[in-house]
């Protein structure tokens, strides 16, 4: 049995490690955004704002946006004299309904695909032929191009925070899939426990990425119609 003090000592550790690969990832964020943005969409087109794709994704992201949870300290348990993490669970719910945000590429919401969406809107002159969008501050007035470039650093903090975590290894080799390649590991890491410490790491890590796509949510959930019908 381990000792309490040893199991928080690798806590802590693995609350330093999140702490610092988010102080790394966030350096790409340059520019500081502050005072009101607002947001005019605007198509004149033979066409609606949204192409039938296009608002199938958004209802998507919206929706699974507007449902992913938050994780924040692992909890733990006390039984028959050895400790647990009584929201391991919970640490896998948070993992599972990030997934098509963070590793599906090929996903409609996949944070790359959504930024894609984002930036061509912002950039996009000529509303004749599609949505343009353009970002007003309160202050400064059209500030799109900035606008732009703040959220291109967001979209590469992410980039930065799935380079250096194991997310793969998560969702292929333990909760969508089984891969053989990592069975032993996974094997290894159960029985020892270890596994309850990568699950913590990178739930927290997910979670941080919530508030990296706000923005894009925001611009998202303005276009997002119909909403969640009645029973």
């Amino acid at each position: 049995m381990e000792k309490p003090q040893k199991i928080q000592d690798k806590i802590d550790k693995v609350n330093k490690d999140v702490k610092y690969r988010l102080e790394v990832a966030h350096r790409h964020i340059e520019m500081n955004l502050e005072g009101e943005v607002s947001f005019r969409y605007e198509i004149s087109g033979p066409r609606d704002v949204l192409t039938e794709h296009e608002r199938a994704q958004s209802i998507c992201f919206v929706t699974r946006y507007d449902a992913l949870p938050e994780f924040t300290a692992v909890q733990i348990s006390k039984n028959n004299d050895e400790y647990y993490a009584s929201n391991f669970s919970e640490m896998r719910a948070v993992l599972n309904e990030y997934r098509s945000i963070i590793q599906n590429k090929k996903d409609s919401i996949y944070y790359n695909r959504i930024h894609k969406f984002v930036r061509d809107k912002l950039l996009n002159e000529d509303h004749s032929k599609d949505l343009s969008i353009v970002a007003i501050h309160k202050n400064d007035g059209d500030i799109t191009k900035d606008f732009c470039k703040y959220l291109d650093q967001h979209a590469k903090a992410i980039k930065s925070l799935l380079r250096y975590s194991e997310f793969s290894y998560i969702y292929n080799g333990i909760l969508q899939h089984s891969d053989q390649a990592t069975s032993h590991r996974f094997l290894e890491e159960y029985a020892s426990g270890k596994i309850n410490y990568v699950f913590m790491y990178h739930a927290l890590i997910a979670s941080n990425i919530k508030s990296l796509l706000r923005w894009h949510y925001k611009l998202f959930n303005t276009l997002t119609f119909p909403k969640l019908g009645p029973l």
